[in-house]
């Protein structure tokens, strides 16, 4: 084949105007130009006029810079990965980016999951109102838990203050875990005892438990109560929640829960604030 039929078939195959191309793909002009510039997708380019023409079959090219674009990938790594011509870079660089974008579906699925789960509590709250303990089912939740060092001493918020810190820097550098909604644990032996200190920071999630960073509750049959900030002494409610469990001869399974959800301000403009307070039972 002599060089003038060579020339003779790429005009052939390449064809289409710069403009006809933009609207087959629908891009731009400037985009392919850019392309062009970075030589990741190259046009024919007319000798006698400067014109640029592409090929039909540079449609998927286009298609394929694109997904690539999409899911992360600089113009550099694209262009090393076409210019190897290799089956293992492309593989590699996709096998990468597949892995980056199923983590960061888990992170949407998770912040999907908290905010579920904080509508469930608010949802069930109007079903139940405040100061009310009883009896319930609650949906499969997962927990990620943070032991408190000085349990002992640990009977408000300013006494955890460093262990909520620590569990919420466990929770930003891990995607398993959640930062809402978070709370604190009771030991039901303490709760006996009427020793009401915190022995751990919890978060809960609709996620399935991981069985490492998270685990499962015990079980979905709950004793459980919503207290409100103003409203009579909480330990006046852990202790009508004790006395419910033993009145009516349940079994407990679980430490307490206590779950602050969103601090709100009441129609007189007072800060308040409720808590989802339960127990898993047999």
């Amino acid at each position: 084949m002599t060089g003038n039929d060579s020339f003779q078939n790429d005009e052939k195959e390449y064809s289409l105007t710069v403009g006809q191309f933009a609207k087959l793909c629908g891009t731009t002009r400037d985009t392919l130009r850019h392309y062009y510039e970075q030589k990741i997708i190259t046009p024919r380019v007319d000798p006698d006029n400067g014109y640029h023409y592409y090929s039909a079959s540079q449609i998927s090219s286009f298609f394929f810079i694109t997904t690539m674009r999409q899911a992360g990938c600089s113009i550099q790594e694209i262009r090393d990965t076409i210019n190897s011509s290799s089956k293992e870079a492309i593989t590699k660089l996709a096998n990468s980016k597949i892995l980056d974008m199923q983590r960061e579906l888990f992170l949407i699925n998770k912040k999907i999951s908290a905010l579920h789960l904080g509508m469930w509590i608010l949802n069930t709250y109007e079903e139940h109102g405040y100061n009310k303990v009883y009896v319930g089912d609650i949906p499969d939740i997962s927990v990620s838990k943070t032991p408190i060092r000085n349990s002992d001493s640990a009977y408000h918020t300013a006494d955890i203050a460093a262990d909520i810190s620590e569990h919420l820097f466990k929770a930003s550098g891990n995607g398993a875990l959640s930062t809402f909604p978070t709370g604190v644990t009771i030991g039901y032996e303490n709760l006996i005892k009427k020793h009401y200190v915190y022995n751990n920071i919890v978060s809960l999630s609709f996620l399935p438990a991981d069985e490492m960073d998270t685990q499962k509750l015990p079980s979905n049959r709950v004793v459980a109560c919503y207290h409100e900030h103003n409203s009579s002494d909480i330990e006046k409610t852990y202790a009508k929640m004790v006395s419910y469990i033993k009145r009516n001869d349940l079994t407990p399974l679980s430490d307490l829960y206590s779950v602050s959800l969103i601090n709100l301000y009441n129609k007189e403009k007072q800060h308040t604030y409720f808590k989802y307070l339960f127990i898993c039972i047999a």
